[in-house]
């Protein structure tokens, strides 16, 4: 997904690239189908939790939160693991995203900066910047097949705010030691030259030709571009197959149920009580690794709900995605804002292409998305048929930025939506409660790619293993 912070949310229609109106192209309603879960072994028979049981640490959620979590967990400390997921594997959030690989925050890191003070700003995106080591030393060690293609992204840009928001968050990059963003100005741009000379060294000034190769767009508005490392990954089957080799390695110390959810975490001075399914799990340590709002009640002993600070408790939005066999391009990751201001309400767009194998051949899959709505009740059903408005809208307003040569009203490979925690401060929480130290969490803000989660996993493992860390801007509060 694209940072609301950079892009915003929800959807708008408006005249589309090749002069066509929404009106002009009726989808019926259609089934939802994601493209990760389709690429998914066969689960086997469910699994439940059984009987009341032990663990010394207990994770709830068996995504790429929660699978992560556990691989470094076991990698680094002696403790025995229980990994419990209500539904099967990758099928929440972790199958049902954009699969992007990306490093940035739902906020400007300036923006965050100006909270937690640049040193701390940048410690934290160093994390994330880190996290792709984290996800190839994941592959190795687990000898995954999971395809993962990296490549550098580009982000479209049209006004002067854009341009000094971002280049001001380079420079808090700049001012940490981290690799700077490339940020590409049109000559031709009318705002080039307002951009304060303290950005100098910042940008760079190029031909309008090169804005718009880069972005691939006919659509000259964009006279900017900021680029970084990108990438694309499945992290449904990549935690699947995770998911089997921990089995296989740490059979000892390692189990995990699915078809459990966990309705209620109470959590004591001395230990943890998981319910589920009418059972327990007694354990020293709980990690949330859920979408963070729904399903379940958080508890002291004494039934007073737990909770964290106002900013940073998680709600939902639903998210919605197509995507279309492409003829052969290369892997690929663009997105246009198109709020007049950072954090508006005006929709984005953002689009891949990746390398996609089926069981009999391996295609150009471009994927397509930008509407998101929120959601704020239990209940939610991934099976829900994603609505023939909302795909002829899309087929609108968003293909001619993925494909313009694909022709409007024809029929989409897979749509498919999918529920997404955010929070209000835009920052990921990873830690331990303040107050109730055997709490640990590693969720929210997903919507940036599924690299935060892979780098919150192994924080929560140093944590477990006893090691003292620096105060950091995802410590929950």
């Amino acid at each position: 997904m694209a940072p609301r912070g950079c892009c915003g949310r929800g959807m708008v229609e408006s005249p589309s690239m090749d002069g066509t109106s929404p009106q002009d192209t009726a989808y019926e309603d259609r089934p939802s189908r994601s493209p990760w879960i389709a690429q998914l072994a066969a689960d086997g028979p469910p699994r439940p939790l059984a009987e009341d049981t032990r663990a010394d640490v207990v994770i709830v959620g068996a995504g790429i939160a929660g699978v992560a979590a556990a691989f470094f967990t076991l990698r680094e400390t002696t403790a025995r693991v229980l990994l419990v997921e209500r539904d099967r594997v990758g099928r929440g959030a972790t199958g049902r995203n954009a699969g992007q690989l990306t490093t940035y925050f739902e906020r400007p890191l300036c923006d965050i900066a100006d909270e937690f003070g640049v040193e701390m700003a940048a410690a934290g995106q160093r994390g994330f910047d880190d996290a792709h080591g984290l996800l190839d030393l994941m592959v190795a060690e687990s000898e995954a097949s999971v395809r993962v293609e990296r490549f550098t992204g580009h982000m479209g840009m049209f006004n002067l705010h854009h341009v000094l928001v971002h280049l001001r968050s380079n420079l808090v990059r700049r001012q940490g030691g981290l690799r700077l963003e490339t940020c590409l100005v049109s000559d031709e741009a009318a705002f080039a030259s307002a951009i304060p000379a303290e950005l100098d060294g910042l940008y760079t000034l190029v031909p309008q030709a090169r804005i718009r190769e880069l972005l691939e767009t006919r659509d000259d508005r964009y006279s900017a571009v900021l680029s970084d490392r990108k990438g694309c990954a499945n992290s449904g089957l990549l935690v699947q197959q995770v998911l089997a080799n921990l089995e296989q390695r740490y059979p000892e110390r390692f189990r995990f149920v699915d078809h459990t959810p966990v309705d209620r975490v109470v959590v004591g001075e001395d230990r943890v009580v998981a319910h589920g399914r009418g059972h327990t799990v007694t354990s020293s340590q709980v990690v949330l690794c859920t979408n963070g709002f729904v399903d379940h009640l958080v508890t002291d002993r004494l039934g007073a709900p737990i909770g964290l600070a106002p900013d940073q408790q998680v709600t939902g939005r639903v998210a919605y995605m197509t995507a279309f066999v492409d003829h052969p391009r290369p892997p690929a990751a663009m997105s246009y804002i198109r709020n007049p201001t950072i954090g508006g309400d005006t929709a984005y767009v953002y689009v891949t292409r990746r390398t996609y194998d089926r069981p009999d051949d391996t295609v150009t899959l471009t994927c397509m998305g930008g509407p998101e709505y929120p959601f704020h009740e239990a209940g939610y059903d991934p099976d829900t048929p994603f609505p023939g408005p909302l795909l002829g809208a899309m087929d609108q307003e968003v293909r001619p930025f993925a494909q313009p040569a694909r022709p409007p009203g024809l029929p989409y490979d897979f749509q498919w939506h999918g529920l997404m925690g955010y929070n209000a401060g835009g920052v990921r929480v990873v830690g331990a409660h303040p107050r109730h130290p055997r709490l640990y969490y590693n969720l929210g803000c997903n919507g940036v790619g599924f690299l935060p989660s892979i780098y919150g996993g192994e924080r929560i493992a140093h944590l477990l293993a006893g090691e003292r860390l620096t105060p950091s801007i995802f410590d929950p509060r």
